[in-house]
């Protein structure tokens, strides 16, 4: 029988096997899971609820206390040959190293994340990242490649030299963010660049949620058209979702990963269509490992099957949001995601900026800066965002052009309050 807090991942021996194995991995020679494993022999999936989540900020913690790189290593510093970090758009970076047998895991996550996506030999793919220290590009690379696909890189370029050299080459898949995808189509229309689209079929966005957004996902089909993809990972913990080209959203990698999904305070599992935090634990890493390892992503709990019928657990609005970024607003859970959905319903819509404040009378509100290219849009945006979320959100519209742009995660959110209560409620929630 299936744990009620995990996904309907088949308990096969298999699986349990390699969990054992991992278990027993670490237990011998990793300082900070040995803390949490010690020991312990896993009979089912529900065994793993004996096991403490572990989140982010521990793992910070511990790089700080044993610098530069923690004790969640399971072998000698010599073994290790990848070096990454994470983008710090929610904190302090986390540095995350791999092993080469850890290196051709992340390479097989991501040749599953390309070949649902239709990525084949007959591809070129154009990664629109840069070449700093963040995964995004290498494990893309990386994964396109498995599957067979040229791949062409776009760091160092500006946004017109991307658009040219996609034109160049008629690169068939683009790699990048959801705000960023958007961005560079407008770019091209900007600078009689539109030819440049025309080749693409596939994008596939990473990085920040968005692409499974219904109008998001929309806006960047009707822009490029072409089919856009989402799919899911984390830095220190790989590649779990996939995308799912018939139903949207994302699948859970349920060969690799184990997840759960449970309310980011109790931990308790949440019901089917609910939302909650998602829990991963990797199967196949051993370097570097993630056990029950709270991802921060909020997702809807799903129990049944996508429309097609594909296997892992079917996360059907793909990442909703992160835990970090919901906040409560006159008692109503309020996600960035929920506005953005609302913003890319109207057409014409640029940048964006949330800021939540609080007003002398100490209320909290919302307000949303939007570059509109119609600015009699501001007062029907404002009365579909008080019917979705079920609060007042003050508009200032704003010519094009007026707010920054970025290439890589696009940072949009400001909180000038103090330190407010987190919590996600299903009945009262914004996205």
């Amino acid at each position: 029988m299936t744990a009620p807090n995990v996904s309907a991942v088949e308990q096969q021996a298999p699986v349990l096997d390699r969990l054992n194995d991992l278990l027993a991995e670490v237990s011998r020679s990793n300082a900070f899971q040995r803390e949490r494993v010690d020991g312990l022999v896993l009979t089912s999936l529900n065994d793993l609820s004996r096991i403490r989540p572990v989140d982010k900020d521990q793992l910070l913690r511990d790089q700080l206390a044993y610098p530069p790189f923690g004790r969640n290593l399971t072998y000698p510093r010599e073994r290790y040959v990848h070096l990454h970090q994470t983008s710090g758009t929610s904190g302090s970076t986390l540095r995350v190293l791999d092993t080469e047998e850890d290196w051709a895991w992340w390479r097989a996550c991501l040749h599953d994340v390309f070949a649902a996506a239709g990525v084949g030999q007959t591809d070129l793919v154009a990664l629109a990242y840069s070449f700093g220290p963040y995964i995004q590009f290498w494990a893309s690379y990386e994964g396109a490649g498995a599957v067979g696909a040229n791949r062409i890189a776009l760091g160092g370029m500006d946004s017109v030299q991307r658009l040219q050299t996609i034109r160049e080459y008629s690169a068939t898949s683009l790699v990048c963010t959801p705000s960023y995808a958007m961005r560079l189509a407008k770019v091209a229309n900007q600078t009689g660049l539109t030819d440049a689209l025309c080749s693409v079929t596939r994008i596939i966005c990473t990085g920040e949620p968005g692409a499974s957004l219904p109008a998001v996902h929309s806006q960047i089909e009707q822009l490029w058209q072409a089919q856009c993809f989402d799919h899911a990972g984390l830095s220190e913990v790989g590649a779990f979702g996939y995308p799912c080209a018939q139903g949207g959203g994302v699948h859970v990698n349920e060969r690799e990963f184990v997840a759960e999904i449970v309310d980011p305070e109790s931990e308790a599992p949440v019901g089917d269509g609910e939302v909650g935090e998602l829990i991963v634990t990797a199967i196949g890493r051993k370097g570097f490992p993630a056990i029950r390892y709270r991802t921060g992503d909020v997702v809807e709990c799903r129990d049944g099957p996508c429309p097609a019928q594909h296997p892992g657990r079917w996360l059907p609005g793909g990442i909703l949001g992160r835990t970090d970024d919901m906040v409560v607003i006159r008692g109503m859970n309020v996600f960035p995601s929920a506005i953005e959905q609302v913003l890319r319903e109207f057409d014409e819509i640029g940048e964006f900026k949330i800021t939540y404040y609080n007003e002398p009378t100490a209320m909290d509100e919302v307000k949303v800066e939007v570059e509109l290219a119609q600015p009699n849009q501001g007062r029907a945006i404002q009365a579909r965002l008080r019917t979705r979320l079920g609060l007042r959100v003050r508009i200032v519209p704003l010519q094009p052009g007026i707010l920054p742009t970025d290439s890589g995660k696009a940072r949009r959110v400001i909180d000038t309050r103090q330190t407010q209560p987190r919590r996600l409620s299903p009945d009262r929630r914004s996205g």
